[in-house]
């Protein structure tokens, strides 16, 4: 039964005041000289498509543009607060780079302000400063600002159970809805797992405070979030009218990210992770069995942050210690560093020993990956000079812009051809390059999920194909025929792939960059090509030949279901034979736009073969006579080549239905005058 917690002045003593005086500054200090980056280039030589999404993220606001319909991403609108990126809109760097100084003092500090608060008379508190300095210092270094703040708007949450007073309740949970608003504005998942934790909140508020712990007070951080994510909203220039197309579209990255985006990475990584989950789990098993309710409710809510951080770091895990696992790690380091505060009055060992070894574990890890350059004098003086000069000299903002720019140019390295062809009018780039169009001052029209591969499901692929089909995409097309995950490229967005096919045709064929020119079109009906058809896993296919396109149902089994929630569902992988008898593969399979019309009439090994298909020059192209698919699991990186023992997260039998155009003309020749489509507007 929760208990009112005793003022913090009680019997406080100048001495112990003096104590925390002295270890604030010093946790000050430590963040002062572990500052992360507040410039960073937009042009390293290795990267052309991190660095092109997040520019896009400063690009549309820069051009007001409204996410939920003409921008969808993993972040959101204030997602480019996340990176201290040098934009040509240089207001846009000093406010993204002044917001990334700012929180790192802001919120590491409010998270020693918190735990303290957490223990009312001080001392166990004093005995964890240096861990939970370390802890934030190590472990924030590794995760986004969404992250952060939706880590700390939790942990005020955690906060406000053990508040004595009403004021103090609301004051926690109002700040908490503000920083989990902020959170879902930058990162969609974010907002995913801030919606859910607000709802169940009154649950745990309950079940740690009981019947006398004012349960009214619960409700308070959801309307807090919700007014502070309006409030956000606007002032980032989107329109209240979008609200429900962006959670919507939010939904569907969130649902679909996990079978589309997961690749596999060190067993060892994930057997260190799956120990710290283990560790954590123990404590709050050994909480819930003494029936310990209101540390249990707080821990409970942790536990999501903890879930969220598996899901982050380990969908896509990249090998080595760096990227996403260490996503997991520094957010699993905070929660350890929190967990050794609110048992540091427990006297049990059984009870605080496995988050001690969770917290040895999870540092241990996290310094595998730690830029320790970082704390170095020169990083230290360089980081400071770099942001205060440009913050400060017009004249060094324009001198940087200029060579930011210059190194964009030569980074991509246009053909004159492709100027050429782009000329002055409107011009999308595929699959993710946009960056490019700073460099060249491009007007850039993107499509609304603005690469390719991140269109992944129905409503998303739909959403970049209905852009086409309205006669409001771009009047060019920069085309590039590359995936990542050794997928098929024509299968990445298929709706969009077919509209371009009746809207686009090649004006200059390139390498690795061809230009597409709008023509006149008109969206075809679609007939069957033969009667619908069953698939087995690890089966040939054959594809008959008046087919053009194919939609292909694999389904996933309650157990596949379930493992994409916990952890990721096998992959699964795609072959082509031809009618040459050679075969192609293995290929990533993106089973969730199946049945969005796969193009398989002819297969694309190359750009130079795609330029073809677009020009509508198919003589020299080869067709594809079957298919086959197969799935493995997301521990192996190698496809089953071979029918047999297949995944149990599919179903073995699948539907599979191939389809033509009705009425289908071949396009007229490259270089055709640009046209609005049949019945729609352009721009």
């Amino acid at each position: 039964m929760w208990e009112p917690k005793r003022s913090r002045d009680h019997g406080k003593r100048p001495s112990q005041e003096l104590g925390w005086t002295i270890h604030f500054g010093v946790f000050a200090l430590m963040l002062a000289v572990t500052m992360p980056r507040l410039v960073r280039s937009f042009c390293p030589a290795w990267d052309k498509l991190d660095t092109s999404w997040a520019w896009m993220l400063g690009y549309s606001l820069q051009h007001h543009l409204q996410w939920g319909k003409a921008a969808l991403f993993t972040y959101g609108p204030l997602g480019f607060l996340s990176r201290a990126y040098f934009y040509s809109d240089h207001a846009l760097w000093g406010l993204t780079a002044t917001a990334r100084l700012a929180s790192w003092f802001a919120l590491g500090l409010g998270f020693a302000c918190i735990l303290r608060r957490l223990v009312p008379d001080g001392r166990p508190f004093a005995r964890t400063t240096v861990p939970v300095a370390i802890g934030w210092i190590v472990g924030a270094s590794f995760v986004h600002l969404a992250a952060q703040s939706t880590f700390l708007g939790v942990l005020l949450l955690a906060l406000a159970m053990v508040e004595a007073s009403a004021a103090g309740v609301i004051a926690a949970s109002v700040l908490s809805g503000s920083l989990l608003a902020l959170g879902s504005l930058i990162k969609s998942t974010a907002l995913i797992i801030s919606l859910f934790v607000l709802l169940v909140y009154p649950a745990l508020w309950r079940y740690a405070r009981g019947r006398k712990g004012a349960p009214h007070l619960a409700f308070v951080p959801l309307p807090s979030f919700l007014i502070s994510f309006c409030a956000l909203w606007l002032l980032s220039s989107q329109s209240l009218a979008h609200l429900a197309a962006y959670f919507r579209g939010t939904w569907a990255i969130a649902s679909g990210y996990t079978p589309a985006m997961s690749i596999p990475g060190m067993p060892l990584q994930i057997a260190f992770a799956l120990t710290i989950l283990a560790l954590l789990a123990a404590a709050l098993v050994g909480l819930l069995v003494g029936s310990r309710h209101l540390l249990a409710g707080q821990c409970l809510l942790l536990a999501v942050i903890a879930f969220w951080a598996w899901k982050e770091g380990f969908t896509r895990q990249d090998w080595g210690y760096f990227r996403h696992p260490m996503i997991f790690y520094g957010i699993a380091l905070l929660i350890a560093s929190a967990g050794t505060v609110l048992l540091s009055k427990e006297s049990a060992w059984r009870l605080r020993l496995p988050v001690y070894a969770a917290y040895g574990l999870a540092l241990w890890c996290s310094m595998q990956g730690y830029p320790l350059w970082a704390v170095s004098y020169v990083h230290v003086l360089g980081n400071y000079e770099n942001y205060l000069g440009l913050i400060s000299s017009r004249s060094r903002r324009a001198a940087a812009q200029r060579v930011q720019t210059t190194a964009i140019r030569r980074q991509y390295a246009l053909a004159d051809g492709v100027l050429d062809a782009v000329g002055r009018e409107s011009v999308d780039v595929i699959p993710w390059s946009l960056m490019m169009a700073q460099g060249y001052r491009m007007r850039l029209l993107a499509s609304p999920v603005f690469q390719s591969y991140s269109a992944y499901t129905p409503y998303l692929d739909r959403m970049n194909a209905q852009q086409i089909w309205d006669g409001s995409s771009a009047d060019k097309i920069i085309y590039s025929y590359r995936t990542i995950d050794r997928r098929y490229a024509a299968f990445d967005e298929p709706a969009t792939f077919r509209a371009m096919l009746s809207c686009y045709r090649t004006e200059y064929p390139g390498a690795p960059y061809s230009v597409l020119t709008r023509v006149a079109c008109a969206r075809p009906p679609m007939r069957a090509a033969g009667e619908p058809q069953q698939g087995a896993l690890g089966s040939w296919i054959a594809v008959p030949r008046q087919a053009s396109f194919a939609d292909i149902g694999v389904r996933t089994t309650v157990l596949g279901r379930v493992t994409d929630i916990l952890y990721k569902p096998s992959l699964v992988w795609l072959y082509f034979r031809l009618r040459d008898g050679r075969t192609k593969g293995p290929y990533r399979f993106v089973y969730a736009v199946g049945g969005d019309g796969l193009f398989v009439e002819y297969f694309l090994g190359t750009q130079s073969q795609a330029d073809l298909l677009f020009a509508g020059k198919t003589s020299g192209l080869r067709r594809i006579a079957a298919i086959k698919i197969t799935t493995r699991s997301p521990l192996f990186t190698r496809p089953l080549s071979s029918g047999g023992a297949q995944s149990a997260d599919y179903a073995r039998h699948f539907a599979i239905r191939f389809l033509r155009e009705a009425g289908r003309h071949r396009p007229p020749t490259a270089g055709a005058r640009c046209l609005p489509c049949a019945g729609g507007r352009r721009r």
